[in-house]
């Protein structure tokens, strides 16, 4: 098999199992488990499906207001840097054609002042918003 990352854009609600049993979006119980706490999820094409919350966490985030969308962006950015960085320091990176090994430099500093630049940004928005108005910024 080969490996993929899927990235999706969902809309999604808490919902219980039985629920979602109920309404289609979920296989019956049939091995008597514990009734679960989980989420509909609803495709952009139209399908509805049912997913457990700790799978469902662990694979998304939410991304209601552009302030989660910053955040988001900043983590995958932060795990793009640390995985860039670890390479940099292996052997096969040091069997690189140098013009390879420079553009690999280059990239690893660009991305760290997007880093910079994402971070700013993210402070600059929570310093300006009361204290009320920051459960707003995510989805609860």
């Amino acid at each position: 098999m080969e490996k993929y990352i899927s990235r999706k854009e969902v809309l999604a609600e808490p919902m219980d199992e039985l629920q979602a049993v109920e309404l289609g979006y979920a296989r019956p119980n049939e091995d008597n488990h514990e009734w679960r706490q989980g989420y509909h999820v609803l495709y952009p094409d139209g399908y509805h499906s049912w997913c457990p919350k700790k799978q469902f966490e662990e694979s998304n985030r939410c991304a209601e207001t552009f302030v989660n969308r910053l955040f988001i962006e900043l983590e995958e950015l932060n795990e793009r840097i640390k995985s860039l960085k670890s390479f940099m320091y292996t052997e096969k990176f040091n069997s690189l054609e140098p013009a390879q090994r420079i553009c690999m430099e280059r990239q690893l500093g660009s991305m760290t002042s997007y880093n910079s630049i994402l971070e700013e940004r993210i402070r600059l928005i929570l310093s300006s918003q009361p204290c009320g108005e920051l459960a707003n910024c995510a989805c609860d």
